[in-house]
């Protein structure tokens, strides 16, 4: 069994990573935060956190840098899609071999460069559902609870299988999973419709509950794409897939919304970016997520 499975470093501290890294160490789990660009981090690093019964939680987290990356025994990385590679470059030739790698973000599109980055560390993708909410720079609030996915990205990755029985200890829920691929398409659809409708509108996730139609006609795009990629499930799977997430979601604001509003960049180009050249290697038209994309892209642009 791999050893240093209580010992984890989160490189991103959004929303989702302030809660995760809170939600391991209330576990009793040993968290260390890392940082490898240059910005400015006041020590000691102390965050607060409010689980889902509202009880306020406080711990101080371990802060590493670029140059402590031989001590990392495992990586879990939160950052946004985008910001996947620039955050790990500074890494190359400098995290050992043996570490895994755990990618946690929206959207898909980032396992190939790490692949190629890093060829020989084992290499595990996560699939979340639990929902947070970025209150400060160091306040993090648990708004969700939710199931949560690991799987093997490479050969490598399955000795590392007890992750889950780990993260099980710390999060409302977490399992393995031999096929994390379709657990991201399942994760990837619902982002597809709920996020880029949600973000444009300006409203909550629930408002789609009014908005079935627009679902249902997104969801009934995406079928041939879905088809090709091994998922089952007809046109009333995939839409309630999604009504129901808008519906336990009801009061959040997506992560998209967010983005947007607070004149982020959205992770458009890793959720309906990627389906748009997944389908076009496909021979596949979609034209109403390209009016989605095109629109987010506008909305981003100053």
């Amino acid at each position: 069994m791999p050893r240093h499975l209580d010992h984890w470093t989160l490189l991103g501290c959004g929303a989702l990573g302030g809660v995760l890294a809170g939600l391991l160490a209330e576990a009793g789990n040993q968290v260390s935060l890392l940082r490898t660009n240059d910005a400015e981090v006041r020590l000691p690093l102390q965050l607060s956190w409010w689980d889902l019964q509202g009880h306020e939680h406080h711990f101080e987290p371990d802060f590493l840098q670029t140059k402590d990356a031989a001590n990392i025994r495992l990586l879990l990385v939160t950052t946004k899609a985008y910001q996947v590679q620039s955050a790990l470059e500074p890494l190359i030739g400098q995290l050992p071999s043996a570490t895994p790698i755990l990618l946690l973000h929206n959207g898909m599109g980032t396992e190939s460069w790490v692949r190629r980055a890093f060829p020989d560390n084992p290499l595990l993708l996560m699939v979340t559902s639990n929902g947070a909410l970025r209150l400060g720079s160091e306040a993090f609030r648990h708004t969700g609870a939710g199931e949560t996915w690991i799987g093997p990205a490479n050969a490598a990755a399955r000795a590392w299988q007890p992750l889950a029985e780990l993260l099980a200890r710390a999060l409302p829920h977490a399992g393995w999973s031999e096929a994390i691929h379709h657990k991201q398409w399942e994760k990837l659809v619902i982002n597809a419709v709920i996020n880029p409708l949600t973000a444009l509108s300006g409203e909550r996730n629930g408002s789609l509950l009014q908005r079935q139609d627009e679902v249902e006609a997104l969801c009934e795009e995406l079928l041939p794409l879905l088809q090709r990629h091994g998922l089952s499930g007809d046109l009333t799977f995939w839409r309630d897939k999604v009504l129901q997430v808008a519906r336990l979601t009801a009061d959040n604001y997506s992560s998209m919304q967010q983005d947007l509003a607070c004149g982020r960049p959205s992770e458009i180009d890793f959720i309906t970016g990627f389906v748009l050249r997944e389908a076009q290697e496909a021979k596949l038209h979609l034209p109403l997520h390209q009016q989605l994309y095109q629109a987010i892209k506008a909305k981003e642009t100053p």
